[in-house]
């Protein structure tokens, strides 16, 4: 009966350990590895097993903002099932990763020419939920590092050739919309890019939210002038996108 109670307050329990096959990918791609489950003292059942994938978004509170861990999408793992005392279960596991799933990989978002790395506070990471009967919630944390995506790159590389570098990254709560596209997962992300150096003709910033549909991207671009204000452009990039000259076309937008 101690080991019982000792268990149910987590002395003794089941642990959960997620090995991640790879912690590099790119939204779209699949993300695999293994749970491992160690059975304590006693038997214990689990009511489930769900692998939760979480960012953390800015939240506009009006005076400030603060920041929170949202989840992504839940991805169930395993049912119900009983750990027993010294057993070791290996759940193996394969998910995809929403195609919205903010980047923060900081080496591949980095201006290629550029000296310094951007600001990126993104971090994306999975949550191992181990439901146990009548105790606490087992957790684990595996971070994730989520790669650019190639049209992601063009664009940041043909700022750069424009004199803008990325400054920072970082998510926001809410949706984001393009013409007909709009984010599906609560949040969107935003890249800013700064001028590389002080003279631009007014510009002093602009940030673009990618929102990826299918074999489509929508791009919404904010655009930040001293002189003019704040104002605005969004275009899709489609299956032909990699035969445009995006240097040109971004700086027709920009003009």
């Amino acid at each position: 009966m101690l080991k019982k109670l000792l268990a149910s307050i987590g002395v003794g329990g089941t642990t959960v350990d997620t090995v991640l096959d790879h912690n590099a990918v790119l939204p779209g791609e699949v993300l695999s590895g293994q749970i491992l489950i160690r059975g304590g003292t006693v038997d214990q059942t689990i009511d489930h097993i769900d692998l939760v994938l979480m960012t953390e978004a800015e939240v506009d509170d009006g005076d400030h903002e603060r920041r929170v861990a949202l989840p992504l999408g839940v991805f169930r793992a395993s049912g119900s099932l009983t750990a027993t005392a010294g057993e070791e279960i290996v759940l193996p596991f394969a998910f995809t990763l929403p195609l919205e799933t903010p980047v923060n990989h900081v080496e591949e978002l980095r201006s290629p020419n550029h000296p310094y790395l951007p600001l990126v506070q993104v971090p994306v990471w999975l949550h191992t939920d181990l439901a146990i009967d009548h105790a606490v919630d087992a957790e684990d944390r595996d971070y994730v590092y989520v790669r650019p995506l190639p049209q992601m790159r063009r664009l940041i590389a043909a700022f750069e050739s424009l004199g803008l570098v990325l400054y920072s990254a970082d998510v926001e709560q809410g949706t984001a919309r393009a013409g007909t596209m709009a984010t599906s997962l609560g949040c969107y992300q935003e890249l800013e890019f700064r001028p590389a150096t002080t003279r631009h003709g007014g510009l002093q910033e602009v940030e673009i939210t990618f929102i990826p549909h299918g074999r489509k991207m929508a791009v919404l671009m904010e655009i930040d002038r001293s002189s003019r204000g704040d104002g605005y452009s969004a275009f899709v990039m489609d299956e032909a996108w990699e035969s445009v000259d995006w240097v040109a076309e971004l700086a027709r937008r920009l003009a």
